[in-house]
């Protein structure tokens, strides 16, 4: 009885050592090469894969009592994640629940492949599923790389790729991007193929070249054919759909046109010349006409508008990013007067000739005969067929624009008055034959044009950023999902005439406090917080969005403001409505204006996780905010 058991035990060892694994090597494969008898020495890639077998990070399986590597097969995202887990100096976690359905908990494959979700290796847009014996594609290799191994990708954001069948539009360009310009990859010639399948023997290559810089291959010679990135001097965004790329500059004939670029579309500018902005397009590079396309920061977002004026105390650098190791646009003379578009570290954004860039802000002085905008920017000023609703009773009309002038008359809760003028935060007034000033907090502003948003300043706040990245969940974060529907809320509003500023236009991080100088500074007439929310219960989902009340707030415009808004949100995407509430979070309770702060849903929830990282559903998102604005707005 006793030997059949030992009998038993041994049978089920080797059944185990001859299973297909990728599991750590042993003492003694650290120091020797596994030959694997599918892998001979003129291999391509035996050197590399004997680089991992002594990492421990591959080891092959056994067929027939032969040890193989089965270098053709295609490579699947569970074989992925723990090879890049290993690689990458990480461990697997164990968990009690796996956050798949498709992955049982427990067993090898899950360790790494939950290691690899918290590391943010891989997407986890699949509906719930990790989909572990999927091949992986190139486009999605291309971002487990320069996530797993760190690659920086600044250098490559914004750009066209050097292959032609990845283009700017392109999801995974910069991954591309910088895998290639890091030496991993060159592709098929001219070509990446993003969609085809990646072989275990050329994962197990690229995987050894992103490890050791000693597999690393040479870059190409960069030339006309393949553009180098570090001579970009800017970034356009165009403002027409089916701008023509042509090869030359030359507008007469169309056989130089070598592609068209849509509204939207961001390319790099390598120089300008005269009507034409030389840029790259499809690996080479191409002109496109100035006039279609303006320039944007090295974030990406448009300049937006001048806080303040300065001048060169001498000669000083243009640099393309804020960083005197970006590469410099051009010199400028000192004395000359420059404007501000914003302030990033200890430079400031400009504009020469047309053309943004950055510039040491201590090396210029700021000009005397302008205003300081902070804390009392130009007033903004309006003025035309507007009428004002009082928010509150008791409201004081005064003599002059200040809060120590004399008090005329007063207006009770929901009197109208017509709006002459209206300079920074004082409204110019007229009421029963009678005028005076009143502060424009507490009015509701009613355009009767016809256009309800036109000239109206909404401040939109995309929660977290910079170094908080709000809740996580997997590659998503808050601060990302946020900052993307506040944007294309923004080209909304400003569609419809509105004048909107964003608390942040980058992955930057404003204090709270700082949120509500920047609207205070900027005459805000109402402020929209959007943020993600999140549970340990991955069951809960649903939008709710937040009013504050404090003394002497009209709490009850933040309660219209806030109804529109959620409800545009539930009814187009479908969401659970968790209602509008009331909480003093700190960026709303301390507004003199109409404030609310939204929670699109809960990035813990699948349902609404796949919904807030879907291009289509967040401009849904973005809609519904816009639509909820102008509906307040449209309540007379």
């Amino acid at each position: 009885m006793n030997f059949k058991k030992i009998s038993l035990i041994l049978c089920v060892l080797f059944i185990s050592a001859s299973m297909f694994t990728i599991h750590s090597a042993s003492a003694a494969d650290t120091t020797t090469n596994i030959t694997f008898t599918d892998v001979s020495k003129n291999h391509e890639a035996y050197e590399e894969i004997n680089y991992l077998v002594n990492l421990g990070v591959i080891q092959g399986y056994f067929v027939n009592g032969k040890r193989v590597f089965a270098p053709n097969d295609s490579v699947t995202r569970e074989q992925v994640a723990k090879m890049v887990v290993v690689a990458s100096g990480n461990k697997p976690l164990v968990v009690n629940k796996s956050s798949f359905s498709d992955v049982t908990a427990g067993t090898e494959m899950s360790g790494y492949i939950e290691r690899a979700i918290q590391l943010g290796l891989f997407s986890t847009n699949t509906q719930g599923k990790f989909l572990p014996k999927k091949p992986i594609t190139r486009d999605e290799m291309s971002f487990v790389l320069t996530k797993a191994f760190n690659l920086d990708t600044s250098e490559y954001e914004n750009i066209d790729s050097p292959f032609a069948d990845v283009g700017i539009t392109n999801p995974y360009v910069k991954y591309v991007n910088t895998i290639y310009y890091n030496g991993i990859t060159n592709g098929t010639g001219n070509k990446y193929l993003p969609n085809n399948t990646v072989t275990r023997a050329h994962f197990s290559l690229f995987v050894a070249r992103a490890k050791n810089e000693k597999y690393r291959l040479e870059l190409p010679v960069k030339g006309t054919s393949v553009p180098d990135t570090k001579e970009v001097i800017g970034l356009v965004q165009v403002t027409t759909d089916g701008l023509n790329i042509r090869k030359s500059k030359d507008s007469s004939s169309n056989a130089n046109i070598v592609g068209q670029v849509n509204k939207g579309g961001k390319l790099s500018v390598y120089q300008v010349e005269d009507k034409w902005l030389k840029v790259t397009y499809k690996g080479a590079y191409a002109y496109i006409f100035k006039d279609y396309a303006q320039f944007l920061d090295a974030d990406g977002n448009a300049l937006g508008t001048v806080q303040k004026e300065v001048t060169t105390k001498g000669a000083i650098n243009l640099y393309v990013k804020a960083t005197s190791s970006s590469k410099v646009i051009s010199t400028i003379k000192g004395n000359e007067k420059l404007p501000v578009y914003k302030t990033v570290g200890g430079y400031y954004l400009t504009q020469v000739n047309g053309l943004p860039g950055y510039i040491v802000a201590n090396s210029t002085t700021e000009t005397t005969e302008q205003p300081d905008p902070d804390p009392t920017p130009t007033p903004p000023i309006a003025s035309g067929d507007v009428l004002g609703r009082a928010t509150v009773g008791d409201l004081n009309v005064r003599s002059e624009a200040n809060t120590t002038s004399s008090v005329l008359f007063k207006l009770n809760k929901g009197d109208s008055v017509k709006v002459n003028e209206i300079k920074g935060y004082w409204a110019n007034i007229e009421y029963n034959g009678k005028t005076g000033y009143v502060h424009k907090s507490y009015l509701k502003l009613l355009n009767q044009n016809g256009k309800p948003l036109q000239n109206r300043i909404i401040i939109l706040d995309p929660g977290h950023g910079g170094k908080d990245p709000g809740t996580v969940m997997g590659s998503n974060s808050e601060k990302n999902i946020t900052l993307k529907v506040s944007t294309l809320v923004k080209q909304k509003l400003e569609n419809a005439g509105a004048k909107v500023y964003m608390t942040r236009t980058g992955d930057t991080y404003p204090t709270l406090q700082g949120r509500v100088d920047f609207t205070n500074a900027n005459y805000g007439e109402i402020f929209v917080s959007v943020h993600v929310n999140s549970a340990a219960n991955t069951s809960a989902q649903g939008t709710e969005t937040y009013y504050a009340i404090s003394t002497g707030d009209m709490h009850q415009e933040d309660i219209d403001l806030g109804t529109f808004v959620n409800n545009q949100i539930v009814n187009n995407l479908n969401m659970k409505n968790r209602g509008v509430k009331e909480t003093p979070y700190y960026v709303i309770k301390n507004m003199i204006i109409p404030s609310v702060l939204v929670e699109l849903g809960f990035l813990t929830n699948d349902e609404d996780r796949n919904k807030m990282t879907n291009d289509q559903y967040v401009n849904l998102f973005a809609d519904s905010i816009y639509n909820g604005i102008l509906q307040y707005y449209k309540k007379q």
